[in-house]
Order: structure tokens, then C-alpha cells, then sequence
């Protein structure tokens, strides 16, 4: 299995010459790609989340008799269950789209805002 590699990320260099059109088109292909690669991971973690958790923890499908689970999964590729639970809350594998933070769990966008009247809710 591939070991995990740490990369010390040191503060960048601020240019004294910054052009706002350069930096926009190179920040639009950065997040079309970082969308695709956000999408690709959940993608992956929601598969493996369904096999792993449908069949229970097993330590008879490694070569070396390790556990394999859900767990044991998350350990392996450096995530913990915590951040893992909430990005899959937001991901919705039918249509291959994250939700936005407000439509987290019910699917239902919570307010403050109600009208003194009626009770309507916006």
C-alpha cells in the first residue's frame, strides 16, 4: 500500500507586480479542476463507504489478514470519519453534485426570517 507523504507548504511569495485578469484565468482552470477532483473523491469514498459498511469489517480479503473496513479504509487513505461523515452528507451520488452547506441532512434551507403575521418562513 502507498505510504502517506507530508508536504511542508511554506506561505507563497507576494509579487509586487499582481494582474487580476492573469490570476482569474488561472484560479477558473484551478477550480474547474478542483471541482472535478472534489466530485472524483467523494465519488470514490461513497463506493467504498457502500462496500466496506455492507459487508462488515473482514480481515479474510488481505493477503496479510489485515481488517479491512470502513474504519480501517478511512485510516489507510488519511481521513478522518468526522470530515468524511460531513462531505458525504453533502454529496449527492445520483447526481454526482455537492449540495451547498445549507442543504445539509433534510434538504431543507433553515431560517431566521418569518413573517409576524402568517409564520411563512423565507
Amino acid at each position: 500500500m502507498d505510504d502517506i507523504v507530508l508536504v511542508e507548504i511554506k506561505n507563497p511569495k507576494i509579487p509586487k507586480d499582481w494582474d487580476y485578469k492573469k490570476s482569474v484565468t488561472k484560479m477558473r482552470r484551478l477550480v474547474v479542476n478542483w471541482k472535478s477532483i472534489s466530485i472524483e473523491i467523494l465519488q470514490e469514498l461513497h463506493i467504498a463507504k457502500t462496500k466496506l459498511v455492507a459487508q462488515g469489517v473482514r480481515n479474510d480479503l488481505d493477503p496479510n489478514g489485515s481488517k479491512l473496513g470502513w474504519e480501517n479504509y478511512l485510516r489507510d487513505i488519511g481521513l478522518s470519519k468526522e470530515t468524511v461523515r460531513r462531505w458525504l452528507s453533502r454529496y449527492n451520488p445520483d447526481t454526482k453534485v455537492i449540495l451547498p452547506k445549507e442543504l445539509e441532512g433534510n434538504g431543507k434551507i433553515e431560517t431566521k426570517q418569518s413573517c409576524p403575521c402568517c409564520g411563512y418562513k423565507w
